[in-house]
């Protein structure tokens, strides 16, 4: 059978993403309850477990630009699956609250190693006709992993330590196919014979990007942190998070996938800004008392405003550093990352003196704020 360079380059990216984003870097919420219960721990605690991996992220994301660069898209993502596959089976062989933090950490650090080298493998090793495609199905692996995730751990029940065994197995997968697939050789042209200049990062174009970046990642972290934690706590069975992964992760990828289609049609700046609303909305779901078809609704919800979301902020970032894709969107992704810290540290700072009502409202606030700002119009497709 014949794949496209698309479908293989863009396959890949699913399969990485799988790996190291939907599991090692957003299923971490659906293990709460259990190490919350097995190691004794606090909300608060979690928390900085979270936040602490998202900074390993971001301190990986620095390295990957820099790596990339020197060495092309394999290395890192290599990697990166292979992060994941230790950080996976170290935490699932964890005795105490230290050996956990560092699986953890690990696992979501991994994530700061696959995703922006496929800029660049999809600039040089996908035809222009099929690059939008192809970053959309990169960008769709992390709700595949999150579905992925939640069998597993509706499979496997209480023995959660199995299913971070899984998690192992698919990183080492993921390392053989991103070594099969990726090119070995650096793919960044030079930028007038050297390193960009301070202006080529930060403009009127990128400010905005990185705003918008920045928003949707405060609220995303802090929902994929506390939303299955969020529920239980509410009264709902503990087989809710589970499923509400599933949702999430089957409906962003059922749509998620479309990203590319959707911007080609109708451009960048209208679309963004409606998923943007809907996944300020999401978390607002979850204050409904004890109602399975709300939590479900939101994940569904979450799921495909966040997935689309995050495929046009790509697309939106290859435009704006259209001269060099992998070192422009790393530090797209630092402001992710920075994002990513503070929304779990937020939630769990506000949800224990003042409750998870007001948590969960101030989630929503920042990606409904910059819904409020477009793309340039120069950037328009």
């Amino acid at each position: 059978m014949h794949f496209s360079q698309a479908s293989r380059v863009g396959g890949a990216g699913m399969l990485a993403l799988v790996a190291t984003y939907g599991i090692g870097r957003q299923a971490y919420g659906l293990f709460l309850p259990a190490f919350r219960d097995e190691f004794d721990l606090p909300l608060d605690v979690l928390g900085f477990y979270a936040s602490a991996a998202q900074a390993g992220y971001l301190v990986a994301t620095v390295v990957t630009g820099l790596v990339t660069a020197r060495l092309g898209p394999r290395a890192p993502v290599v990697a990166g699956s292979l992060l994941l596959a230790v950080g996976a089976a170290v935490t699932a062989t964890a005795p105490g609250p230290v050996l956990l933090a560092i699986g953890v950490i690990a696992a979501g650090t991994s994530a700061g190693g696959a995703w922006a080298p496929f800029s660049d493998a999809v600039d040089e090793q996908v035809p222009s006709s099929g690059s939008r495609r192809a970053l959309a199905l990169v960008n769709a692996g992390s709700p595949v992993g999150l579905v992925v995730a939640s069998v597993l751990v509706l499979v496997a029940g209480d023995r959660w330590r199995v299913v971070w065994w899984g998690f192992a197995v698919v990183g080492l997968l993921a390392a053989a196919v991103a070594w099969r697939v990726l090119s070995p050789t650096p793919v960044d042209p030079p930028l007038d014979g050297g390193r960009p200049p301070f202006r080529w990062f930060v403009n009127t174009r990128s400010v905005r990007l990185f705003l918008v970046t920045l928003g949707a990642s405060v609220t995303s972290g802090a929902y994929f942190a506390y939303a299955p934690d969020t529920v239980q706590d509410a009264g709902l069975a503990a087989w809710t998070g589970p499923a509400m992964w599933a949702v999430l992760g089957a409906a962003g990828a059922a749509v998620g996938v479309f990203g590319g289609r959707f911007a080609n049609r109708y451009g960048l700046r209208r679309p963004l800004a409606m998923v943007l609303v809907l996944l300020g909305c999401s978390p607002l779901l979850l204050l409904a008392p004890d109602s399975l078809v709300a939590a479900l609704g939101s994940a569904a919800l979450f799921g495909v405003a966040f997935t689309t979301a995050f495929a046009f902020i790509v697309m939106w970032s290859q435009q704006v550093f259209h001269e060099r894709p992998t070192t422009g969107f790393t530090v797209a992704i630092v402001f992710i990352a920075i994002g990513f810290i503070l929304g779990p540290s937020l939630f769990g700072v506000l949800a224990t003196p003042v409750g998870r009502t007001s948590a969960v409202f101030a989630a929503a606030v920042p990606a409904l704020l910059v819904a409020l700002v477009p793309p340039a119009r120069t950037h328009h497709p």
